[in-house]
């Protein structure tokens, strides 16, 4: 294959991947994988291809109330459930006990950070029955 028809055959793929991704619709996801490279290569490259993407469509959903969630954690027994009971990712979850000072059972904090942080919980704490 001669360069110059090498040169045109790229130029060809280079439209069908900013169609599938623009017009198609196409996740990145599948059209990196049918590329053989990672969806953050692929966006290098339609960034420098000057390719407008649109942007993500983020799903609000409101924090709940901190009782709420303490009681949910505690009787699904993980993030991972309560994080699919209100349709968000674990981070999210993770963000929001952090935020209210709700313990986890694997806190990955210092030991004096870990303290402090179960000493407002404890303070945060009302009409608690043994």
């Amino acid at each position: 294959m001669s360069l110059a028809q090498n040169q045109d055959s790229s130029g060809q793929l280079k439209e069908k991947v900013i169609r599938q991704v623009t017009k198609e619709k196409k996740t990145l996801k599948n059209v990196a994988k049918a590329l053989y490279m990672s969806d953050r290569q692929l966006l290098l490259l339609l960034k420098s291809w000057g390719v407008e993407l649109p942007k993500r469509k983020r799903n609000v959903v409101p924090m709940p109330d901190r009782n709420t969630l303490m009681v949910m954690y505690h009787k699904e027994g993980n993030i991972q459930k309560v994080a699919e009971s209100y349709s968000v990712g674990v981070n999210t979850v993770l963000r929001w006990m952090r935020e209210m000072s709700i313990p986890t059972r694997r806190m990955k904090m210092k030991e004096d950070e870990k303290i402090k942080f179960l000493e407002r919980h404890f303070e945060s704490l009302k009409n608690v029955s043994f």
